[in-house]
């Protein structure tokens, strides 16, 4: 995602940020420790303050682009707070287009949008209008959007630049105190960390003398008659079941390539249903009032009132070899997300059968994973949930759905999580 500085009258704002939701915790630190994580390079932040309403506090992080400063007003964060609700706007500055997309008052993660190419912000606007559930729509006379207003991005503002850019990095002279500290800690533990080596050694050389004793019994034992030695079956080990499907964001991704061939707005026809696995997409609409032609792709049925397509995807890869968590860990992962989540426990895998011919007594032990059936609902596009599926080992997604209710329209995404027994 790329940041980018725009002029409205006479102030310079900040447009491009990714958005997170920040329930509990300092927000501040929450955000710094977001940005410091492997991969990330972003050295500005910006809060959005819980409200009198309740609303969920909000952070949004930048990397650094050219005229881009600490103190900056932030454009998303502005206008989210100057117009409430769930809406969506595209605006153009003679730096480039602003895509603003905030639902129930919160900015959604991908809903912060610099765009050099006006035509591909017009496309992520159309996109986010064909999901529903937007009370309000901003849009260029020029584009000739259905229902969308023209107000100027000024009118919308009303100049307020109540959220500004912060720096990432803590000031030098708290990190010069904080190292001061951290050495006077390593000093007065070195005698501790001393005594703890050498009471690891000793437990090293412990195990060992128990381990030559170990093999010395065996030994012994293999001398005995076989009808002594009570040799136990040797079960196969368990199928390990997740590592043969895709990663959730591989399925995510596959979803996202093909619902650009699904026609983001349909003149005369409401769209009802949508779902996809990762292999296909299945669409159907209703048709309502007035005229319409038919959606590319489609067919209708006999009756005139609906019509449906599928899409088929190129199914991704398998994931390859992943270690699981343990369940307090999954628990502890699902609980810090601000997304309405159910969990419930689901049937184990099957054991592995005996092999062709055994006699026996045939009586693998369970294997050292469980899992867990998941439901999530989000009102917000499954790719900008990356927070949510990144580095979540054992997450296998079943299906992603999209369905409205009134003016709001949801994500629901299906699936089971593997976690480890103990």
């Amino acid at each position: 995602m790329t940041a980018g500085v725009i002029t409205v009258g006479r102030r310079k704002y900040v447009a491009g940020l990714y958005w997170e939701n920040s329930p509990g915790g300092s927000i501040s630190q929450v955000a710094r420790d977001a940005a410091r994580q492997s991969g990330q390079q972003d050295a500005f932040y910006a809060v959005r303050v819980r409200n009198k309403s309740g609303r969920v506090p909000q952070f949004g992080l930048a990397q650094v682009t050219q005229d881009m400063h600490v103190g900056m007003p932030v454009l998303a964060a502005c206008l989210a707070n100057q117009q409430p609700g769930s809406w969506a706007g595209a605006f153009t500055t003679r730096e480039g287009t602003v895509v603003v997309v905030v639902r129930d008052d919160l900015i959604v993660p991908d809903g912060d949008l610099f765009f050099a190419d006006e035509a591909e912000a017009k496309e992520r606007l159309l996109q986010e209008i064909g999901f529903g559930g937007l009370q309000r729509i901003y849009a260029p006379d020029a584009w000739s959007v259905p229902g969308a207003d023209n107000l100027p991005l000024a009118l919308l503002l009303n100049d307020k630049a109540d959220v500004r850019l912060q720096s990432v990095e803590l000031p030098k002279k708290l990190v010069i105190w904080g190292g001061l500290g951290v050495s006077l800690l390593l000093i007065v533990l070195s005698a501790g960390w001393y005594y703890q080596e050498e009471t690891a050694r000793q437990e090293a050389e412990r195990l060992a003398r128990i381990k030559i004793m170990e093999k010395a019994q065996e030994e012994a034992r293999s001398f005995l008659p076989g009808v002594l030695q009570q040799q136990a079956v040797e079960y196969p080990p368990p199928e390990r079941t997740w590592e043969k499907l895709p990663l959730p964001l591989d399925i995510v991704a596959a979803c996202q390539e093909g619902l650009k061939k699904v026609p983001a707005v349909v003149v005369g026809w409401s769209l009802s249903s949508l779902k996809c696995d990762g292999s296909s997409i299945s669409v159907t609409w209703q048709h309502v009032s007035g005229y319409a032609g038919i959606p590319a792709g489609a067919s209708v049925s006999e009756s005139g009132t609906s019509a449906a397509m599928t899409i088929q995807l190129t199914a991704p890869q398998a994931r390859g070899h992943e270690d699981l968590l343990k369940v307090a860990d999954v628990t502890k992962r699902i609980l810090g997300q601000n997304w309405g989540t159910t969990l419930s426990r689901a049937p184990e895998d099957p054991l592995p059968p005996s092999p062709p011919g055994f006699a026996g007594d045939w009586s693998p032990p369970p294997a050292p994973w469980v899992k867990r059936s998941f439901t999530l609902v989000a009102p917000v596009l499954p790719w900008s949930l990356t927070g949510f599926f990144s580095d979540f080992p054992g997450v296998v997604v079943s299906s992603m759905s999209f369905s409205t209710s009134g003016t709001r329209g949801s994500w629901t995404i299906e699936g089971v999580i593997y976690e480890n027994r103990r």
